[in-house]
């Protein structure tokens, strides 16, 4: 797939966006990682919390209409274009004349393996969220109020946050548009209806990176620091986690603000955000 260029059927999102963590393990190192060395984790398509996401169903459309043709052969040109030493034109129209339906419809079965393959060995996806407030988020990812939430504030620096789109039809990629940002937002950008609670936005990383993208350093992300705007502790985090965390502030050029996130006790599934201390004048909103 090609780089990725903003589109206006696809939402994208700049300002502050949400990462919800844990702190059982290693993933306290990981939050380490993130507010004192300004580094992020990207996981591979294969690491993401639903095993069926990112392996669209692969397609081909009927060759005999005529509309549809130069789709196709323009596919084959690309595909060929790969051997080496690469096919004259007389032979590429040979090929071409032996196509037929049923012939490439068992290439698509085929191609399947290949393309979701491709796209877990080059494609690294960072998950945020649109908001701080998200209750189900803090009772799934940061241990029901035992972790945090870190504030990010998403900008050209960072990139762009694109959008999740939440279906249950499962997406079906048609094999000669398997390039450019169609491809890559029906791969990477659609997700099961029973995780439309997340909210989610992703960033999305090539390994090795189109030209003026960032390079990833063993998958993690190496972000401008003052982008971490702030930390929101769970009510519930220990007392040594919240001490080791806000002490990592000293390592850092730019200020964190820190808040706390309680669940209301008035109504099941809002959350209060409170002021714990702020060396910044940023809020966390959302």
């Amino acid at each position: 797939m090609e780089s990725l260029p903003l589109q206006a059927h696809v939402k994208y999102r700049r300002g502050s966006l949400y990462k919800y963590k844990s702190l059982r393990g290693a993933n306290l190192d990981h939050v380490r990682e993130i507010v004192r060395d300004s580094m992020i984790y990207c996981p591979r398509p294969e690491q993401l919390n639903d095993p069926q996401e990112c392996k669209p169903q692969m397609v081909i459309g009927d060759i005999a209409d005529p509309a549809y043709w130069p789709k196709v052969e323009a596919w084959v040109r690309r595909c060929v274009s790969h051997r080496v030493p690469p096919p004259d034109e007389k032979e590429i129209q040979a090929e071409l004349a032996g196509l037929t339906q049923r012939k490439l419809e068992e290439l698509v079965k085929q191609s399947a393996d290949s393309y979701h393959r491709e796209v877990n060995n080059q494609y690294r996806i960072l998950s945020l969220s649109n908001s701080v407030k998200n209750h189900h988020l803090w009772t799934k990812y940061a241990d029901s109020y035992k972790g945090v939430c870190l504030d990010f504030f998403v900008d050209p620096m960072l990139g762009s946050a694109y959008a999740v789109s939440y279906t249950d039809e499962y997406p079906a990629l048609d094999i000669t548009n398997n390039e450019g940002f169609d491809a890559m937002r029906q791969t990477l950008l659609v997700k099961r209806t029973q995780w439309e609670a997340e909210g989610e936005y992703r960033m999305v990383f090539k390994e090795p990176p189109m030209e003026d993208d960032p390079a990833l350093v063993h998958q993690r992300l190496q972000f401008p620091e003052p982008l971490l705007k702030g930390i929101i502790f769970g009510a519930h985090v220990a007392e040594d986690h919240r001490r080791f965390l806000k002490k990592l502030a000293r390592f850092r050029k730019s200020d964190l603000a820190f808040f706390t996130a309680h669940p209301a006790p008035e109504k099941l599934g809002e959350v209060h955000i409170r002021t714990l201390s702020s060396g910044t004048s940023q809020n966390a909103t959302g």
